[in-house]
């Protein structure tokens, strides 16, 4: 059986190797700018096109991953919504989220970075400030205290650009949630 780690350098290495561009955000990205935890999941976010639906579904076959049909795949990508693929030996559950057309959301995608990740291996990955920025946001709609805390973490162990955080805190106005770091 494969370990969880394999399958999700496996399903990088698929989006890497047919240009689809993504990067990975959520716990595996705090995690890797600050403290370990325990985590049921894997998140990316992926720049994919209607067009591409049908490369989704074919790159993801039913006898390795649970991945929704076609239909599904189009419906979320128009709406700018979220899949997620299953893998099927390990129930990894590995969350895809279509990348959405805000301003924050778009120059998160656009200053995304190569880290080194495991062994040799790099993958894009969210920036610090912009994984601390999503955390604030899922706090305010979510109140759940994981979120405050991987950011203390990462404020912890990494160093950030002060100023774009800042900046972006005041745009998407969530200095009472960034006051309880």
């Amino acid at each position: 059986m494969q370990n969880i780690l394999s399958v999700f350098l496996e399903v990088v290495e698929i989006f890497e190797k047919n240009n689809l561009p993504y990067m990975v955000v959520g716990s595996i990205a705090s995690m890797t700018y600050g403290e370990p935890r325990m985590t049921n999941d894997m998140d990316m976010v992926i720049d994919i096109l209607y067009s591409d639906a049908q490369k989704i579904e074919q790159l993801f076959p039913i006898e390795k991953y649970d991945c929704p049909p076609i239909e599904v795949l189009k419906s979320e990508i128009i709406q700018k919504g979220q899949f997620n693929l299953i893998h099927q030996d390990t129930g990894l559950k590995i969350d895809l989220m279509i990348r959405k057309n805000n301003s924050h959301s778009i120059e998160e995608f656009n200053r995304k970075q190569l880290v080194p990740f495991i062994s040799d291996k790099s993958i894009y990955m969210a920036t610090p400030e912009d994984v601390i920025i999503k955390k604030l946001i899922f706090y305010r709609d979510g109140n759940s205290e994981k979120h405050l805390t991987d950011i203390r973490g990462i404020l912890t162990d990494t160093k950030i650009d002060t100023e774009y955080l800042e900046s972006w805190i005041e745009k998407l106005n969530l200095q009472i949630e960034y006051k309880k770091i």
